[in-house]
């Protein structure tokens, strides 16, 4: 039985009408099974605040279009359980890629109705929490002890006196959703699906061309312009980094996995080094060419243009750009 649901909401906001197919989860499950129906495919991009997500949002909004879902919360200590994902994925979709903050990689991977891919991205402890300091010194919307304090104070409030929530400032705490600060055991049961992929921010275009190249019709273009980086005002000392490695160092061996497993993916997606070099030298001329995210890279050989060119190309704003971008990043 099929039905035409409207949906205009000002939360989704993207699509107006959708063509959802009922059938129950056995139905669903017994036809994908018999290859008489093909498992859709939805991504979900788990936003790891301050590792680069924000960049990626806009890039997953431009490859997805209307089939992406920008979602953001004002709380984000607070995480989705893996029913929670599933039930999101069942009940929309319409989604193709959904980005979140509230996500984790303890997910649904063998849910009947979708075939579920997750894509996150984790940081240099200590230079993720750096950023974070700069980011919320100066974000004026949200209140932080940031903006009252020196790094050396917010390192000693967050983590010695542990002023805020575990998943804060452990990202291995906040991928396995809260069941771990230093086991990988989780993280290391999703990326054996064959369903997961984290890679390491700091080697950000080296995934993208392995993205591109392993499913080259999802993302045909991930070459970017950077978003929301932190501005800072001040230099931090290398005693202050060491200050904050003493309890950071927990969250090493995921930074560490997730460079040993773009290296694998790597070595998957290109079979040859000059292969690979190659591709990344054309990635890395397409974001030199690039000045927008939602904007294709200017021709080979147009210069560059002045900031006055630049705004009025970029003015015609689609309906993909209109969509908020998270705050909390």
């Amino acid at each position: 039985m099929y039905y035409w649901e409207n949906d205009s909401t000002a939360t989704i906001n993207i699509r107006t009408r959708i063509l959802i197919t009922i059938m129950s989860h056995e139905e669903i499950h017994a036809q994908a099974h018999n290859d008489t129906v093909a498992m859709r495919q939805t991504w979900l991009h788990v936003h790891v605040p301050k590792a680069g997500g924000s960049t990626l949002r806009q890039l997953m909004n431009r490859n997805f279009g209307d089939d992406y879902y920008n979602s953001n919360s004002l709380l984000e200590t607070k995480q989705y359980t893996k029913e929670d994902a599933g039930e999101i994925v069942r009940c929309h979709p319409w989604v193709a890629c959904m980005s979140d903050h509230k996500l984790s990689l303890d997910l649904p991977y063998d849910l009947p109705e979708a075939d579920i891919y997750a894509l996150s991205y984790v940081r240099d402890p200590v230079d993720r929490f750096i950023s974070r300091y700069f980011y919320h010194r100066h974000f004026e919307e949200v209140n932080c002890i940031a903006q009252k304090m020196s790094f050396r104070d917010f390192a000693n409030a967050e983590l010695v006196e542990q002023y805020v929530h575990p998943q804060t400032n452990s990202q291995i705490h906040f991928l396995t959703n809260g069941k771990s600060s230093t086991e990988l055991d989780v993280i290391n049961q999703a990326l054996d699906t064959g369903k997961a992929f984290l890679f390491p921010i700091e080697r950000f275009d080296e995934s993208c061309i392995c993205m591109e190249r392993l499913f080259p019709t999802v993302f045909s273009d991930l070459s970017y312009v950077l978003a929301n980086v932190s501005k800072k005002d001040a230099e931090i000392s290398e005693n202050e980094r060491k200050f904050a490695h003493r309890y950071l160092k927990d969250d090493i061996p995921v930074w560490e996995l997730a460079n040993r497993f773009l290296d694998n993916t790597l070595e998957r997606a290109f079979k040859t080094e000059d292969d690979r070099a190659s591709a990344l030298a054309e990635f890395k001329d397409r974001c030199a060419r690039r000045f927008h995210n939602f904007h294709p890279p200017r021709p080979k050989g147009q210069p560059v243009p002045d900031a006055a060119t630049e705004q009025s190309q970029a003015s015609p704003v689609n309906k993909a750009e209109q969509m908020p971008q998270s705050k909390a990043v």
